[in-house]
């Protein structure tokens, strides 16, 4: 007997699950994985581009920042409008009349901020009574 046909003739009924083994075999390889591996890129893709135009527009906000403080009127602003800053021919006009309220408050922390700030306010009650500052009236030409 000729030792080759006889390992033939015993594998011939494992040929066709053979091939088919290696069919499959070939297509994960070939079809399968590179489509997840595109999926997956353009997942990320997707991801870091949506990131890339939040940072766009982070950058074009603060360049418009740079380029009003640039400029000596945009610097004049950021400074009334963080600072407070007057020019000396202006006045600050308080928007509401405070109320008349006695306060009497403890003396230990936090308390003693707010009733800095109450001594704030009404100083500047005293103020509109005696004419240096005016408050709001929308109804007033």
């Amino acid at each position: 007997m000729n030792f080759p046909l006889v390992v033939a003739n015993r594998l011939r009924p494992f040929t066709t699950l053979f091939i088919l083994v290696g069919l499959v075999a070939l297509t994960v390889t070939f079809l399968v994985m590179p489509i997840r591996t595109w999926m997956n890129q353009r997942d990320l893709l997707d991801m870091r581009s949506t990131k890339y135009g939040v940072y766009e527009e982070v950058n074009d906000a603060l360049q418009d920042e740079i380029d009003a403080l640039s400029a000596p009127e945009g610097v004049r602003q950021a400074i009334r409008s963080q600072l407070g800053y007057l020019l000396p021919n202006e006045r600050r006009i308080p928007l509401l009349a405070q109320p008349e309220a006695p306060i009497t408050l403890p003396d230990r922390w936090p308390y003693t901020m707010v009733a800095g700030i109450v001594s704030v306010r009404e100083s500047q009650n005293i103020g509109v009574e005696q004419g240096n500052l005016d408050t709001f009236n929308p109804l007033r030409p």
